[in-house]
Parts: C-alpha cells; structure tokens; sequence
C-alpha cells in the first residue's frame, strides 16, 4: 500500500518481513516530462506496480518513458 505521510510504499511480503520502497528515493533517478508525472499516481493507485518497477533497473524510466510515448 502507499503510504501518503512517508512516501512510501510498504509491502508485506508474507514472510515475517515488511518490504519499504521509498518513492522520493527511487522517483530522484527517473527523468520526468512533467514533475506530476504519471509515476506518481502509479505509486498511489497501483503500488505492487511501482514497487516490482522500483525494484527493475531503470523500470521506473521505461515506465514513464513508455507513458509518454503513449500521451
């Protein structure tokens, strides 16, 4: 789930263990168009998403690049 007040995305992985993506950490590498780009709103709405993106090597990137191929 997204957790507004940390910026994160939490995680639990089912296996004692609680996954934190912090979105300003991983969003800091990612090149934007817009700075309300679309990844922000996939950290909200779809956080298992961002998260298994987040966690790819430049997954974030293809992702907003892609988006903005799109639009």
């Amino acid at each position: 789930m997204y957790e507004l007040t940390t910026d994160s995305i939490i995680v639990n992985t089912g296996e004692n263990a609680i996954l934190v993506i912090r979105c300003k950490e991983c969003n800091s590498s990612v090149i934007f168009d817009d700075p309300t780009d679309i990844v922000y709103r996939l950290a909200k709405e779809t956080p298992l998403l961002y998260a298994k993106l987040a966690l790819k090597e430049n997954g974030l990137q293809d992702y907003v690049d892609a988006m903005n191929e799109f639009n």
